[in-house]
């Protein structure tokens, strides 16, 4: 053991001094490697603090997210049944219900919305964490106490220790402060970071009527319970139910998912989709250092011989090299380091939004780990060959030999192959980022169904506690409308619960007057959405038959909605909606379809509402004000700020931004993950071209005297220039066949990414291959004009 310590300690101090005699080298080698080691690395840190760092919870593996999937597959989740599970189930420990809503933090500087979460008491005893001043929910509590954030508490109560007990305002009622939670705690995950948790109780009368929703629930396994047996128990729970409630429980079924699932689950295809991206441009620097390497090889030939002379055995002197290339790769892995820190920071920066978790992300001891590894293996992957080749010298015919470059076939060939490698890989990189790029531009193209130019938006939280009396909400977002409409510009304003492309959702079922229900149909739904009746305007979404909503729909007359075209395409295809009966009122208009999820994502059955006929559609969660001008929309923010306080001085205001900035943010995470391949397509194409460069190179300098005879012996300039483009041509013709193969394999990833994109588009695969060839024929340009000015005397004279 101590004669191996030694030895691989001399190893070390010899790669050390050989180093030091050709810094350039170095630098180049391990520049390369930095770049390909630190775009992987900065990616795994993402990875790793999404997916790979445990949730900061007590034994977060127990956690899990409870929901239903109703006749519909829509993920629901009932009260009752799932009161029914925690009486009856085994395999949880406890479980508790919470939901989103908003509320409007009054009398401390200006109105403030805050994103709150609403959970049962038993929440945090889920969860598994403890405050870090004051304490959590009890039992017995009001639903009058409030717990905050640290984030909130540092930025609004100065981090005051003695806020404990202290009341705030939260829309005109009084709240007890009564805890402070961890830096490192948020619950639920999600974009708008929940500030502050607030005690909910299911009113009696709802928890007996077994269609009330909640929004979801977190259940803690027992111990010894896995998540297969704690599935196959609630399952049983949802056929008994349904068989004794089969008007309400008939094809409900219980969805168990783990919590870190749900968390990271959204992401998990575009991370992995990502880290395999920035693999292909590690594997390229590895074969554009191996080609270095060969070349460097083929100069030590000499020494590999005195070496092998002396008594060296061939693995000793593989080990060796194999020593050299590892530290190259350390040294690499060192520039890396620094480079994925800056890296993953300048991501989060720009994209912390569209990243669960991302205040976790950070270096830790896996990343160290990883990025470890990474220089090991890679140091081995790039080196092998090269060392493979070197011990394969002749130590006889290579001391005979004397100059500088001595090559074989055999390097040769491992030279191409690498430079056709890199070629392929750098295609695979190039084609996706313009397959993407294509298809997120003919995504950016889809009409959504409304018109977004000139057009403001903003978010409004209103509390109906303050507007108890008949009719007094229905007239509060009427005079809103009404003094926004008064400002100049304004073209006009209209009020919804959630704008389209926010990805929410409100499904329903409903049935139509005098159409009898057929056994085993499908049932009637749509997606519900609430609006004033100048919504329709302030979009320009168009009508198609009927009419709109007006100022005499009132609560004191009969119920009417309007559809889209999408439901009546589906239920009513061959007669007008218009004046037909349903549940839900008469169908008095039909609208055009609007992309409300997703653009890439068809339009489904819609029915709106007037806000006016049901004022408590909407809660604390807030609507959105949409205002459409005749100028820039940024102009009006202040305006339109200033007519929403003449009608309340209290009504927080937030969320402002325009529609163009609504679409931008919905294709958001697309342009993230665009944005990162392209840049690491960019620079494959950079150590492909440099590769071909030096390989090209290496075979001019190579074959100088060959060069040099054929001139003397009248061969063309153009001849000669035409030999060596004809090499470097025939290297990236053979990358171009097996990278649109690769290409191709790679399409059911792309459309992980975003579907409708096309992996055999011709004209984009075709536009890849020329710009991909040019740069690397180009780059055989300059060894090429220098094969053509060998001078043919100075060449013989090595002969």
């Amino acid at each position: 053991m101590g004669r191996r310590r030694e030895t691989i300690q001399r190893d070390i101090q010899y790669a050390l001094r050989t180093s030091r005699k050709s810094p350039g080298f170095v630098l180049a080698a391990a520049g390369t490697l930095a770049l390909g080691i630190g775009a992987t690395t900065a990616i795994f840190s993402i990875l790793s603090g999404v997916l790979l760092r445990p949730l900061p919870f007590a034994r977060p593996d127990r956690l899990v997210q409870l929901n239903q999937a109703d006749a519909r597959n829509s993920v629901v989740l009932y009260f009752a049944d799932m009161d029914d599970w925690r009486k009856q189930s085994r395999s949880f420990e406890a479980i508790a219900a919470y939901g989103n809503t908003s509320k409007n933090l009054l009398d401390i500087a200006e109105p403030e919305r805050i994103q709150i979460l609403w959970a049962e008491r038993s929440l945090f005893r889920v969860l598994g964490v403890a405050p870090i001043i004051g304490r959590t929910f009890a039992e017995n509590d009001a639903p009058d106490v409030v717990v905050l954030s640290a984030s909130l508490w540092k930025r609004r109560f100065g981090a005051d220790p003695a806020c404990i007990g202290r009341k705030i305002n939260l829309n005109n009622e009084p709240f007890t402060i009564i805890g402070v939670m961890p830096e490192t705690f948020q619950f639920p995950y999600r974009a708008s970071l929940t500030e502050m948790w607030i005690p909910w109780s299911m009113p009696p009368q709802r928890a007996l009527n077994r269609n009330s929703r909640t929004d979801s629930a977190i259940g803690r396994l027992r111990p010894g319970v896995n998540l297969e047996a704690a599935r196959q128990e609630l399952n049983l729970f949802s056929s008994r139910l349904a068989a004794q409630f089969p008007a309400t429980n008939q094809g409900r079924r219980a969805r168990i998912v783990p919590l870190a699932e749900v968390v990271g689950g959204p992401v998990r295809a575009a991370l992995l989709t990502l880290l395999g991206a920035v693999g292909l441009l590690l594997l390229i620097a590895c074969a554009n250092v191996a080609n270095l390497l060969l070349a460097r090889a083929a100069r030590r030939t000499h020494e590999i011989a005195v070496r092998t002379a002396l008594g060296a055995s061939r693995a000793r002197v593989i080990q060796q090299l194999l020593t050299e290339s590892v530290l190259l790769s350390l040294a690499g892995g060192f520039g890396g380091l620094f480079l994925a820190v800056c890296g993953a920071r300048l991501i989060l920066k720009f994209a912390a939004s569209q990243i669960p978790r991302s205040w976790e992300v950070g270096i830790d001891w896996r990343v160290f780990c990883f990025l470890l590894a990474t220089c090991a293996i890679t140091g081995i992957a790039f080196g092998i060959l090269p060392a493979l080749a070197a011990s394969r010298t002749d130590p006889q015919t290579a001391l005979k030999q004397t100059g500088g470059n001595r090559s074989t076939s055999s390097r040769g060939r491992m030279r191409d192959a690498l430079v056709v490698a890199e070629i392929a890989l750098s295609f695979v990189l190039l084609a996706s980022a313009g397959l993407l790029m294509r298809g997120f531009l003919r995504l950016q193209d889809t009409p959504a169904g409304f018109v977004a130019d000139n057009v403001l938006t903003l978010r409004l939280t209103v509390s109906l506690q303050d507007y108890r009396v008949p009719g007094s909400y229905g007239r509060y977002l009427k005079e809103l409308e009404s003094r926004v409409k008064q400002t100049p510009s304004v073209r006009a304003a209209g009020f919804i619960q959630y704008l389209p492309l926010q990805n929410w959702g409100w499904n329903a079922y409903f049935s139509i007057t005098g159409r009898p229900v057929q056994p085993n149909a499908e049932p009637l739904g749509a997606e519900l959405r609430y609006v004033s009746p100048g919504y329709f305007e302030a979009l320009r979404i168009p009508l198609r038959r009927g009419r709109l909503f007006t100022d005499r729909d009132t609560p004191d007359v009969p119920a009417v909605i309007v559809v889209n075209e999408a439901l009546a395409r589906r239920y009513f295809p061959n007669q007008d909606p218009v004046g037909q009966r349903t549940d839900r009122g008469v169908i008095v208009g039909v609208v055009g379809d609007v992309r409300t999820s997703r653009l890439d994502l068809p339009s489904t059955p819609e029915i709106y509402y007037s806000f006016v006929q049901n004022p408590a559609a909407t809660s604390d969660a807030g609507v959105s004000l949409v205002v459409s001008s005749h100028t820039p929309p940024e102009t009006l923010v202040n305006s339109v700020r200033d007519a929403i306080h003449q009608a309340n001085p209290h009504q927080a205001v937030y969320d402002v931004k325009t529609m163009q900035g609504v679409i931008a943010n919905s294709l958001a995470g697309t342009r993230l993950y665009l944005w990162l391949i392209g840049w690491f397509a960019g620079l494959a194409l950079l150590l492909a071209a440099s590769g071909v460069y030096g390989v090209i190179s290496y075979v001019v300098a190579a074959r100088t005297q060959e060069f040099g005879i054929r001139l003397a012996l009248g061969a063309e300039v153009s001849q000669i220039l035409l030999f060596v483009l004809r090499h470097g041509g025939w290297l990236v013709a053979c990358g171009l066949v097996i990278g649109v193969a690769g290409t191709l394999a790679a399409g059911r990833l792309l459309q992980s990414l975003l579907s409708g994109v096309n992996p055999a588009d011709p004209a984009m695969l075709a536009a890849a291959a020329s710009l991909l060839a040019a740069v690397a024929l180009a780059a055989c340009l300059g060894p090429a004009r220098r094969a053509t000015r060998v001078d043919p005397m100075i060449a013989l004279k090595y002969e």
